[in-house]
């Protein structure tokens, strides 16, 4: 299973909505993440709309006002760098739980909603339609029945779809559309200069309710351009009307016949960043209070004449996206910015946080050496992040993921060699040393003298040639440095120039290489990729080029991402993956070449040629320890190929639907960076380097499948009041090795895995059948969330995973706590059993009586600076304490069946001879059994004068939970109480054995003389601790 690491800093908002009547219930709509909802005001958020397995672009959220349950969403968002696709429109009718498509399939994007207020089944939508092709489907479409069927009411041209639509809520039947062209032609050639006379953006106007449509020209309005946005004020008979747009504010106070410019001479009040910024909101109670968007929020309490800051961080704002203000309430408000989702009740005071959230939009990601390793990410607007890809707290917490002084765009690499140094491109190229955290810019792009041009996603790669690291950077040239960016040199002429292939005579100063692959079988071999299509190969470093470009490929100013990747196990072979869509080419492509780059082979079988949500390839990789295992990732998934990418399969598993920017390979752990939904980590997925032909042709048996080494590192090392779940965190991976086995068909019986030590012991047991249950300590337990709920083994026709956490099996306890390093939902037990020594373990895995075998190494935590001496000897200690719990438990169970049956025989028998021997006989037993139900001693209690079984086994659990908590040699103290422990046993045992060799032996005999049966005579143990 894929695992969410996070980390949990929000990313860019394109559609909002929040439920009149329900204070802490508000939506979110992502590019590319779906549906979020949050139900805290904002506290925790979750999404909602991954059961919907062909979209997840959302362009608008619309809740209806008279039924919070009835809610709309509009898919493929018209900000996305004209990336989103959507294919139409979905509804809820239970809060987000369930949703259907509802048509409008055609549309592709729908940046606006319009829901009646007081009728939910009356719904207006604007659809801009396809960005690469003409196409009718675009318009404003009105249903009146919940989205059964729809009627198109508002239709420019084939070439025009519609962004806006507002209305007052107090005069619904008044709508104010704006229409613009959302069209580019499909091929290689120049991008289209707008044309100021023909932008064909418009504004209209219904009067009944979108029924009927007629343009609003003149009355003071300028030259309409590009998007704008329209706000509609409430308490004004829809006479107020707000107007926003690269030509600044605008204001109508007559229903749209007459406008004016407002704040003229502030040219913040205007769209930010060439329409990417767009929106204007009004206070629903005083028409005055007025918010505009510009690469910061603007707030104006005089009907716009004068405009202060609102919401927005240096140095040039947050870039806010979208605002819903609840009508019922002006000063309850939601606003998506490219930070994440953030709630306010107090008018803007005040805002819930964007940290919590793993909507992240990553366009690259890394992993350095380090134990446990970071995760580097450059992320949309927020900039560059790091996560660890284990927390030492039992989860990944805030306390493991930092921020990067790393460019949002770009290339983000650590170095080799050294974790604690960090490379990031994009506004040039930044060179961060930890732990200092200080970052210096060693980019040759700061000489004027070489005139580079480079792109947003600047490539940079590590190479270690003939022990020399070297750090490779593409401009139009290919840039290298062996002293960390102190000194520059040029490793090829201009790579974006060639006469080999047919070109674009567009192609223009802004062709750059974007992809460079480094041979790690060959010193030397180094391919390149330009944002033209070109494909050129070096195979001496640089001294000479060749261009291989795949043909076909038309040469262009219309960019073409490609992302190369070089073979691990021959020089010669190399792969592609293209990234055609802006011109207007979806379909998957990834091209093999196994001869320099001589030929190449189109290798997409089993890649669908088009999903609704884009099945364009963006990544491939190669493993570097199995020839023909590659990896890849389109729009929407991810895709395995055991075959060098002759075929292709899924390999989604609980993967959402998203756009899959990168993948990077870090030994067994496959790491995939999304544009919408965070990072995720295949943990272990060496399996999959099994996988082969032997396997697949006989399904019908069991097949154990090796394991990959393990670490011994703790669950979690705090002793303190855990994080509570209303902070964000991501799951660690499973603890200690992560098993693997196929079944070929269900087992008849409960299969085993038995884990071996290198003597031949078993020192813990798993199982199918469900695990037993066992009773919490006496005191009050705290809420069910926190605890690991019981598993047996999965036993599924297929693959299976199951996971040994390198503990031994747990011992018997009467009572079992839960201490303070808890973590929600996989809170263990205890006591737990200890911790097995590194070394070497046999994995058995029974199925139907026959016994299949894997040897295991433990490794030992490589952050561990102690001996090998002491962590045996501190092995031997808590080993001798386990065997005390062990024999507590034990011993226990003979005396309490003696008690039992004393105690029958005591029972209502208080005045005869043997009734009153029988109660005295249970009452010893009863000091040397102890209460199985009692509590444990807490640890400010003294310790007792005398022992019961059940009082020392606490003690035993207790001190076991103490002594494991870190890699130590035993101290004296610890020494002294396990000696103090095991000598109560010991004298506990010599009471025991008294009562049985004198006191039950005199009781038999009383028992005999008055005809009784006796009691069985028991025997003691010898064996201790």
């Amino acid at each position: 299973m894929w695992r969410n690491v996070g980390p949990f800093r929000g990313g860019r908002i394109s559609a909002v909505s929040g439920a009149i009547g329900q204070p802490g219930v508000f939506y979110a709509g992502t590019p590319a993440g779906g549906v979020w909802k949050t139900t805290s005001a904002g506290e925790t958020w979750f999404p909602v709309f991954d059961s919907i397995r062909t979209v997840s672009s959302i362009g608008a959220i619309e809740v209806a006002p008279s039924d919070p349950n009835v809610i709309y969403v509009g898919s493929g968002d018209h900000d996305s760098f004209f990336d989103g696709m959507g294919d139409g429109m979905y509804k809820s009718s239970d809060a987000g739980r369930t949703w259907r498509h509802i048509g409008l399939e055609r549309t592709e994007q729908i940046p606006a909603i319009l829901v009646d207020p007081h009728d939910p089944n009356v719904v207006l939508v604007a659809a801009l339609g396809q960005f690469r092709a003409s196409s009718d489907a675009r318009g404003v479409f009105r249903s009146t029945d919940g989205g059964a069927t729809w009627t198109k009411t508002l239709y420019v041209d084939d070439q025009t779809g519609v962004a806006t639509l507002a209305r007052a809520a107090d005069a619904p039947d008044v709508i104010f559309a704006a229409a613009y062209l959302h069209y580019i032609a499909p091929g290689a050639g120049q991008w289209p200069v707008p044309d100021t006379a023909r932008t064909r953006t418009r504004l209209y106007k219904s009067t009944d309710g979108g029924l009927t449509w007629h343009e609003i020209l003149g009355g003071g309005l300028p030259r309409l351009a590009g998007c704008i946005s329209i706000a509609v004020a409430i308490g004004t008979n829809a006479q107020r009307v707000y107007l926003i747009g690269d030509f600044g504010l605008y204001r109508s106070d007559d229903g749209g016949t007459s406008w004016r410019h407002m704040a003229a001479d502030d040219k913040r009040i205007a769209n930010g960043q060439g329409g990417y910024n767009c929106g204007v909101y009004v206070d629903p109670k005083n028409p005055d209070i007025v918010y505009t968007f510009n690469v910061t929020a603007y707030k104006s309490t005089d009907g716009g004449n004068s405009f202060t800051g609102f919401k927005g961080g240096p140095p040039g704002g947050d870039d806010p996206q979208v605002m819903w203000i609840d009508p019922t309430d002006g000063k309850r408000m939601l606003m998506g910015y490219d930070q994440g989702a953030i709630v306010s009740f107090d008018g803007g005071d005040t805002w819930s946080s964007w940290y919590n959230q793993s909507t992240e939009q990553v366009y690259h990601i890394a992993a350095d050496n380090s134990f446990p390793y970071w995760i580097y990410a450059t992320q949309q607007d927020a900039g560059a992040i790091a996560t660890r890809s284990r927390g030492d707290l039992g989860a990944i917490t805030p306390l493991d993921w930092k921020p990067v002084p790393g460019w949002e765009w770009g290339t983000i690499l650590p170095d080799p060699r050294d974790p604690n140094v960090v490379f990031s491109s994009g506004l040039g190229i930044s060179k961060i040393t930890y732990p200092s955290e200080e970052w210096i810019h060693v980019g040759p792009d700061q000489d004027p003298s070489l005139k580079l041009r480079g792109v947003s996603l600047a490539p940079i790669v590590f190479t270690t040639w003939n022990g020399r690291r070297e750090l490779l950077a593409g401009y139009q040239y290919l840039m290298t440095t062996t002293d960390g960016g102190a000194t520059w040199t040029k490793l090829s002429p201009d790579l974006t120039e060639t006469r080999a292939t047919p070109r674009d005579t567009s192609v223009s100063s802004f062709a750059a290489i974007t992809s460079i692959a480094a041979s790690t079988v060959t010193p030397g071999v180094i391919w390149i990729a330009t944002n033209t299509g070109i494909i050129q190969v070096s195979r001496n470093h640089g001294r000479s080029w060749s261009d291989v470009t795949i043909p076909g490929i038309a040469i262009g100013r219309r960019p073409i991402y490609m992302s190369l990747e070089a073979s691990g196990f021959d020089a010669g072979t190399a792969y592609a993956a293209l990234d055609a869509h802006y011109r207007g080419d979806y379909a998957p492509s990834i091209y093999r070449t196994r001869d320099y780059g001589r030929t190449w082979t189109k290798i997409v079988a089993g890649l669908p040629a088009t999903l609704p949500g884009g099945a364009f390839a963006r990544v491939v990789r190669a493993d570097p320890k199995r020839v023909g295992l590659l990896f890849a990732g389109t729009e929407s998934a991810v895709y395995v190929s055991f075959d060098d990418g002759d075929h292709w399969q899924s390999l989604m598993l609980n993967l959402p639907i998203t756009e899959y920017n990168d993948i990077a390979i870090h030994n067994n752990d496959l790491i995939v960076g999304t544009y919408g939904r965070g990072i995720w980590v295949l943990d272990d997925f060496a399996v999959l380097r099994q996988l082969n032909a032997a396997v697949a042709a006989d399904p019908g048996v069991a097949h154990l499948f090796k394991p990959s080494d393990a670490v011994r590192v703790r669950r979690n090392v705090m002793y303190n009041t855990p994080f509570p779940r209303e902070v964000p965190q991501a799951p660690n991976p499973p603890d200690g090795a992560i098993i693997y086995y196929s079944l070929g068909a269900k087992p008849s019986s409960d299969i085993t895995i038995e884990v071996l030590d290198a003597r031949g012991s078993v020192v813990r047991h798993m199982s199918s059948a469900p695990p037993r249950a066992v009773r919490e300590t006496a005191r009050p337990p705290m809420e069910g969330f926190w605890l690991a709920p019981g598993r047996g083994l999965p036993a599924n026709v297929g693959l299976n995973r199951a996971n040994w956490d390198l503990r031994y099996d747990p011992p018997p306890a009467f009572a079992h706590s839960f201490e303070f390093n808890g973590n929600p939902g996989v809170t263990p037990m205890a006591p737990e059993g200890p911790l097995a020594l590194p070394g070497l373990y046999t994995i058995r895995l029974t199925v139907g009586g026959k016994h299949y075998t894997q040897p295991l190494t433990v490794e030992r935590d490589p952050r561990s600076r102690v001996s090998r001496a002491a962590i045996t000897a501190q092995h031997a200690l808590v080993m001798r304490l386990y065997a005390g719990l062990e024999a507590t438990w034990a011993d226990f169970m003979p005396v309490a069946r003696l008690r039992g049956a004393v105690t029958t025989l005591a029972a209502g028998d208080t005045a005869s001879e043997v009734g009153k021997a029988a109660k005295t006989l249970a009452a010893k037993l009863d000091s040397l059994a102890g209460d199985s139900l009692s509590d444990a001693r807490e640890v400010w209690q003294p310790r007792p004068t005398v022992w019961s079984f059940v009082d020392l086994n606490g003690e035993f659990a207790f001190d076991l939970t103490l002594q494991d908590n870190a890699d130590h040699a035993p101290t004296q103290a610890m020494l002294a109480v396990a000696r103090s422990s095991c000598d109560e046993l010991r004298k506990l045992v010599e009471r025991w054995r008294q009562v049985v060799q004198r006191d039950l032996t005199t009781f038999n005999r009383l028992l005999s003389s008055h005809g009784v049966a006796t009691l069985a005579t028991l025997a003691t143990r010898e064996q201790l601790c």
